[in-house]
């Protein structure tokens, strides 16, 4: 018989009541992500012709633990059929949309891996007859100068290949001919005879396990991508981002000989003459001395015996670089602005490292400073306004850096900033009120406007 809580299995729970007030919506969110997905409503899509990509996959009912009843054990098996059938249907390409791609892992292996914005030494997955709306952020066409053939084609990097197989846009094959007679240098390349969807003997297709196998790879493996990164991609991409990998770090400037003799000598001569500009701290008894003090400006100043971290726009940069996973690997971009261009992007809404839970921990301070300085710019927030333009000053920081934590496949973003709190006085806006006028002020006296005064009294 069925436990009290559960009393019938086949019946789907109302979402739990959220709580008022602020947490209304997070209890809401919770509820909906604590369900599993219905797949016997989407297998009764997946007979349909029409509109199958368009339709929702609604959740259901969340079974927390098996109590041996036959109405249990018979919506386990449903769902089980369902999820089996929606995994086993036959995806098809339609002919007027079809478009064919070519795996050829070693074509530019002579080319550097980071050679350039293009990355050819990284891009294994080259286009017949590209088409379409995807085509305005996926993949580059290298020059022609620097092909071995002397033809421009649209390359694809391993994720973006993956991606576009995943969705079903491009039709993925293994080459039994060379690239220069599957693509020829001009086209066109549609309808040739011989060389069709149904001519196996120019290639063969390539299920989608092949291609996980073909693409997915270890860190620096050339010509692949590793699982986790994959999985940020798909997510932002799904999400409706641009993304697009982040281009080598400059690497910091070397000073010359001469300019570092003449740094040295200046140190050297103004390290001879003292400078009594600062008050000289005695090693004992208190940091603030017995007296008057008018504002808390110079109360603060006494407290102050340890430099303070000042962000500047342009540090010098460390000998440090930053390693892998702390690395920036992608830029994303928002949608809905300017039109996108993936040849000359505009700067990143978003620098992103990528990091597994599996193969890595907490980054410590040195890799997170190598991090920022090397990755990051300079886009602190316009000083001014009241406490909330601080409290957005401080959460913002004065660079910034996001960090995708990919832990078995569920994807978490952590943000890392440049925070500055030596920047933000909060002891100033209690010096405001103290300074008196004729309109009033905080201080109490003759002068003040909060004073006592001798006007003259009510008529």
């Amino acid at each position: 018989m069925a436990f009290d809580d559960d009393d019938n299995p086949l019946t789907t729970r109302p979402p739990a009541a959220a709580s008022a007030g602020d947490d209304a919506p997070t209890a809401a969110e919770d509820a909906l992500e604590d369900e599993v997905p219905d797949y016997k409503l989407f297998s009764a899509l997946a007979g349909s012709k029409k509109g199958l990509s368009s339709k929702t996959i609604r959740r259901g009912e969340k079974d927390f633990e098996a109590h041996g009843t036959r109405a249990q054990d018979s919506a386990l098996e449903s769902s089980r059929q369902a999820m089996e059938d929606v995994l086993g249907h036959t995806r098809v390409h339609r002919g007027d949309s079809w478009v064919r791609a070519w795996y050829f892992p070693d074509y530019w292996a002579a080319e550097a891996v980071n050679a350039d914005g293009l990355r050819l030494g990284e891009r294994s997955v080259v286009v017949e007859n590209a088409k379409g709306s995807w085509l305005k952020d996926v993949g580059r066409v290298n020059p022609a100068a620097r092909d071995p053939g002397g033809a421009a084609r649209l390359w694809l990097l391993p994720e973006e290949a993956l991606y576009l197989v995943e969705r079903g846009t491009i039709d993925l094959w293994w080459p039994e001919r060379p690239l220069e007679e599957l693509v020829p240098k001009t086209g066109p390349w549609e309808g040739r005879e011989g060389y069709g969807p149904d001519d196996y003997d120019v290639g063969i297709p390539l299920s989608l396990e092949a291609a996980y196998a073909m693409l997915i790879g270890e860190e620096g493996e050339r010509g692949k991508v590793t699982l986790p990164k994959y999985q940020v991609y798909t997510h932002l991409r799904r999400g409706g981002f641009y993304v697009l990998r982040a281009p080598p770090p400059s690497p910091p400037p070397v000073p010359s000989s001469s300019a570092g003799t003449l740094t040295a000598v200046c140190q050297w001569l103004f390290s001879l003459i003292r400078w009594n500009h600062q008050p000289s701290v005695a090693p004992w008894g208190p940091l603030i001395q017995p007296g008057l003090y008018r504002s808390y400006r110079a109360v603060y100043h006494h407290l102050a015996i340890m430099p303070r971290h000042k962000p500047v726009s342009n540090p010098p940069r460390a000998g440090t670089e930053p390693e892998d996973p702390y690395r920036v690997f992608y830029h994303v971009w928002k949608t809905g602005g300017a039109p996108f261009s993936k040849r000359f992007p505009p700067p990143p809404d978003f620098r992103l490292a990528v990091t597994d839970t599996s193969t890595s921990s907490v980054p410590d301070l040195q890799q997170l400073d190598a991090l920022l300085q090397s990755s990051a710019p300079h886009d602190a927030l316009p000083e001014g306004g009241g406490p909330g333009k601080m409290y957005q000053r401080l959460r913002h920081g004065h660079r910034s850096v996001l960090v995708a934590v990919v832990d078995h496949g569920l994807v978490n973003f952590m943000r890392f900033a440049e925070g500055a709190f030596g920047e933000e006085r909060l002891f100033e806006r209690f010096d405001w009120g103290m300074r008196g006028g004729r309109k009033g002020g905080g201080a109490r006296g003759r002068g003040g406007g909060g004073g006592r005064g001798r006007g003259r009294g009510r008529r």
